[in-house]
């Protein structure tokens, strides 16, 4: 009865043993499935430019950008373009014509436990500058005794910075395909002064009738993996 009793108690420990090297290996394989997001690089353009041009058609944009992903939680993004204004009006014309980059980071808010899904919840900074050519080649002085004036100011370079906070939504619709929106509140750090004519709009800034400024973009991108799924 003894040798029964000690054989069964030997295979029960083998079946627990056994048991708890099959959960730590589920446990373990389940670890290995946490969604890591999908590190890579994205290319795309930005839609918005376009869309402004539509309601300010003196300024007119291209927009492309790249991003960097780190990890799930992490990216690094970078955005350039040019901006063409062509103001013509009783008051004055202005033209100007410059380029534009902005780079930063990007934080992802969203906590995904699906494996595979990768959008994005991005809360974000962004340092951007601008150099551009600008000229008032007429601008008119309203005085009712002497009569109206017009005067120019002649074609200078002027440099711009600014800091940028980002919250925007990034949704992949396809397979690696991307569409995303964000939302930037900007704020000036410097903006260079020549022959004292100070900017109508700074290229990726937008109007430069105030130190702060809304925006918005609206991108298309295609994501390259770096390892496959």
């Amino acid at each position: 009865m003894l040798k029964y009793l000690l054989s069964l108690s030997v295979l029960l420990l083998s079946v627990g043993v056994l048991a708890q090297k099959a959960d730590i290996k589920l446990n373990g394989d389940e670890e290995k499935k946490v969604n890591k997001g999908n590190p890579g690089l994205a290319v795309g353009i930005d839609l918005a430019p376009f869309i402004t041009h539509l309601f300010a058609n003196e300024r007119f944009g291209v927009e492309v950008n790249a991003r960097y992903t780190i990890n799930s939680k992490w990216q690094l993004a970078a955005e350039v373009g040019y901006e063409n204004v062509d103001l013509d009006n009783k008051q004055m014309k202005y033209t100007s014509n410059g380029s534009f980059i902005r780079a930063g980071i990007d934080y992802n808010l969203f906590r995904v436990e699906e494996i595979g899904n990768n959008d994005n919840i991005l809360l974000g900074l962004r340092y951007g500058a601008a150099v551009q050519e600008h000229s008032c080649p007429r601008y008119t002085i309203s005085e009712d005794y002497w009569g109206d004036v017009s005067q120019s100011i002649g074609a200078s370079t002027v440099g711009s910075h600014w800091a940028e906070f980002v919250f925007g939504l990034r949704s992949e619709v396809l397979k690696n395909f991307y569409m995303g929106w964000s939302v930037r509140f900007r704020t000036i750090i410097n903006v260079g002064v020549n022959n004292e004519l100070e900017p109508y709009s700074i290229p990726g800034f937008g109007r430069r009738d105030r130190s702060t400024n809304m925006g918005f973009t609206y991108s298309l991108e295609y994501h390259i993996p770096f390892r496959k799924k």
